[in-house]
């Protein structure tokens, strides 16, 4: 079974991108997986989104991403992170290898598969 997850606590520099990261532990066959994430923050019309990207590869515990803590309200005007309780939801796309069959005369294509998370944290 694959597992993802963001770190319980992460650090929100003053300034400049921070990196975002957390457990991911995919079936054994996956080798690399390309990991898209947004933060939410906040309540209502003062709620902050902040979207980011990261990667996973092969013998990590993590998943490690970056993104800015410049973000938006949901009125569209600029918002900014804050040390405190966020959440994050992401989504993982991970290639399993394809297969030789019928005497390594046919061949399965690689699987496209995904794997969503969503979960609470803080940034100190």
């Amino acid at each position: 079974m694959s597992l993802g997850r963001f770190d319980r606590t992460l650090p929100l520099p003053s300034s400049g991108n921070f990196t975002v990261q957390g457990p991911f532990d995919p079936e054994a066959n996956v080798d690399k997986a390309l990991i898209i994430f947004q933060i939410v923050q906040g309540e209502g019309a003062s709620t902050v989104l902040v979207d980011g990207a990261g990667t996973w590869t092969k013998g990590n515990s993590e998943w490690s991403g970056e993104a800015s803590p410049d973000g938006a309200h949901p009125d569209g005007s600029a918002g900014q992170l804050q040390r405190g309780r966020a959440r994050g939801i992401a989504l993982a796309v991970v290639i399993k290898p394809g297969q030789l069959f019928d005497n390594n005369t046919r061949f399965d294509p690689p699987a496209i598969e995904t794997l969503t998370w969503c979960a609470d944290f803080t940034f100190e």
